[in-house]
């Protein structure tokens, strides 16, 4: 088992040794095609659209909940009073 574990690892280290390893340089980009569609947000801003998406209807739906809830229970408070107004 280690014979054949040694053998592969050699095999490994001899292909990484003699592998050629080619430069390849970039080029240069110019600036108008880069911005070719300037419509597109970032994905930082996205992620800020949908997070606080997220954050406002969530308050909304609460609020709205709540709402309700203090309405019922005010038309219960006032049906259950005996006071003359």
């Amino acid at each position: 088992m280690a014979g054949k574990l040694l053998r592969v690892m050699a095999i490994g280290i001899i292909g990484m040794l003699s592998y050629r390893v080619e430069v390849i340089y970039a080029a240069s980009i110019s600036t108008p095609s880069i911005y070719h569609n300037s419509l597109v947000p970032s994905p930082f801003i996205l992620g800020v659209i949908i997070v606080g998406g997220c954050i406002i209807a969530t308050l909304s739906y609460v609020s709205w909940k709540k709402y309700k809830g203090e309405k019922v229970a005010n038309k219960e408070l006032r049906k259950n009073d005996k006071s003359v107004d």
